[in-house]
Parts: structure tokens; sequence; C-alpha cells
């Protein structure tokens, strides 16, 4: 295999709960940088105080973004979700991504990265137009889609754990992962895995997230893939 360089993403953080606790260690125990996405409306001071105390120890290991506001579906066609999209204005979608940025702000300060990701993957042009002027820096959902004006970087997640198949929900495995990433190298210059670490629930799915991260700590080693995080590709873009 040749070189990669990957991102992890892990989406719908706001609590500590038992699930987030495993594969937040589990990364670290690996020295594998996570992207966290943390939902502004939904978090809660102990998670706040657990997330700003690994950023101030371990910078390098991860980054904190923003995750929408609440999380909350406004999409009014059967089969579609999305926070921000076609059914809400500007003004409505400026002031949900406002108070998401202020909450973000205010419980992390510094340590915040300036990306967001927006819930559902759900986005349109007015989403990106607030995103400007509001001074973000990446973007990162499901796709890149063309056409769309925008004056930040787009960094999507092409290869996602969770699957959908006639309305199913199903979490692919370690292997499957591995494969998709590694046959991405040749065509993508970065490649991006999303997590949702509710999903690594019960024996058999925590054995899986394991055999991922021990995948990726070997092939680091012997392939020389390089994980990054968001705040170093924009410390690199700074510093050409």
């Amino acid at each position: 295999m040749e070189s990669a360089r990957i991102f992890i993403r892990n989406d719908d953080v706001w609590t500590m709960d038992r699930e987030f606790r495993f594969f937040f260690d589990l990364a670290i125990d690996h020295g594998i940088p996570v992207i966290h996405a943390v939902i502004p409306g939904k978090m809660d001071q102990r998670l706040v105080r657990f997330l700003c105390r690994a950023k101030e120890k371990t910078p390098q290991l991860l980054d904190i973004v923003q995750h929408g506001w609440v999380h909350a579906n406004h999409s009014v066609v059967v089969g579609t979700k999305y926070e921000f999209g076609s059914s809400r204005d500007y003004e409505t979608q400026l002031k949900d991504i406002q108070q998401g940025l202020q909450k973000m702000r205010l419980a992390f300060g510094e340590l915040l990265t300036p990306a967001f990701v927006p819930p559902y993957h759900g986005y349109d042009q007015r989403t990106l137009r607030v995103l400007t002027s509001e001074g973000f820096q990446i973007f990162s959902a499901g796709d890149r889609r063309s056409g769309l004006k925008k004056r930040f970087i787009e960094i999507p997640t092409q290869i996602s754990f969770s699957r959908y198949e006639e309305g199913q929900k199903s979490i692919c495995n370690a292997r499957e992962i591995i494969t998709a990433l590694a046959k991405g190298i040749n065509r993508r210059a970065l490649s991006g895995v999303l997590t949702h670490h509710k999903d690594f629930a019960g024996v058999y799915l925590r054995k899986e997230i394991v055999r991922f991260f021990d995948c990726i700590a070997a092939l680091r080693i012997k392939e020389g893939w390089r994980m990054l995080l968001f705040s170093e590709l924009l410390s690199g873009i700074k510093g050409e």
C-alpha cells in the first residue's frame, strides 16, 4: 500500500456516556487523533470539562468542532433529514448557527477548531453563506457538492461505519473500512472516516472498532499512513 492521509471524524458528541468514553479512550491509547463533532445545544458540562482537559493535555490527539445547533430534524420531506436546509430561511439558520458558535466559544475558547459539521450532512447555499459570515474555516459533510460557492476548505468524509439500506441501518466491519481506505489512496489526497461512537455498543461492535484502531495503528508504522486533525491542516496552510 502507498502512503495515505486520513482523518477520523466522530459525530454526535454531547455527553459522557459509556460508549463515548470507550471510543475516546481507545483512540487515545492507540495514539490516533480524532476530530470530535460536538452538539452545542445538547452538550453537558461534564463533557466540556473532560474535552478541555484532554485537549490541553494531548492537543495532537483531538480536535473539538461544532456539530450544528441541537441536531434537530427540520426536513418536511419524508425520507430526508437536515437541521439546515431548504425549509429554513437564512435568518433562521443564522440564528441557530450563531447560538451554537457562541456556546462552543464560551465552553472551549481557543481550544475550539473553526470547523462546522452539518447534522445529517444536510445543508444548502444559505448554510454556506452563514458559515462564511461567521468565520468558519473548514466545512465537513458527507460529500462535496459542485457549483456551491464557498470561502472555506471543504473536507468531506467519504467512508462511514454506518450503512443504510432500504431504511435499515447496519454497521460496517473494520475490514470493510480499511479496504475502502486502501482503495481510495490513489484517488484522494485526503480520506475521511465517519464514526458515531454510540454505534459501538455491545461486545461484537466494540470488537470491530478495536480491530479498526489496531489496523490503523499498524498501518501507520508499516505503510506510513498519516492520521490528521483539522487543526493540523489549518496550521499547515497558514505556515505556507
